[in-house]
């Protein structure tokens, strides 16, 4: 009779009203006709050190509800998702890999404004896709470096 009650009262809910971790931002078709959201990757990635995630936007910031850097490591199973403030139309996130380490990155940003919801990176179809990036050894890559203007 306990087990039941406590079925009904503490797991019953959860089960319920459990939000769904595993949502399909990637089938969401977003407006392509005018960029909204500009982002250059950093290049290179390199290993071990501290990075800046960053866009560059023309929505008004009085019309912007919410902006978000979702993105995800090798070492986790789940993107993370992160609001973050802007000044003047940039906005940006320092990565930092002692707090979130991996071999591999991937991310992509999602603008909420009053009407609308913008993504970047996008197809030419509208198509949500994430960045998909490697941290590289920075000793390594000057190495090729080299080698290559030899």
């Amino acid at each position: 009779v306990h087990l039941k009650r406590f079925f009904l009262v503490f797991i019953l809910p959860i089960i319920i009203f459990s939000q769904e971790i595993d949502l399909n931002p990637f089938g969401t078709t977003y407006p392509t006709k005018k960029k909204r959201i500009i982002h250059s990757p950093p290049k290179p990635l390199f290993a071990g050190r501290v990075h800046y995630l960053d866009f560059i936007t023309d929505i008004p910031k009085d019309s912007i509800s919410t902006s978000m850097l979702f993105f995800k490591t090798d070492s986790m199973q789940y993107y993370r998702e992160i609001n973050i403030e802007g000044e003047q139309g940039l906005y940006r996130f320092k990565y930092d890999p002692k707090i979130y380490p991996g071999t591999s990155i991937q991310y992509y940003f999602v603008i909420k404004s009053n009407t609308q919801l913008f993504a970047a990176p996008v197809s030419s179809k509208g198509k949500l896709y994430p960045m998909d990036s490697r941290f590289i050894d920075p000793i390594e890559y000057h190495k090729q470096k080299v080698r290559l203007k030899k």
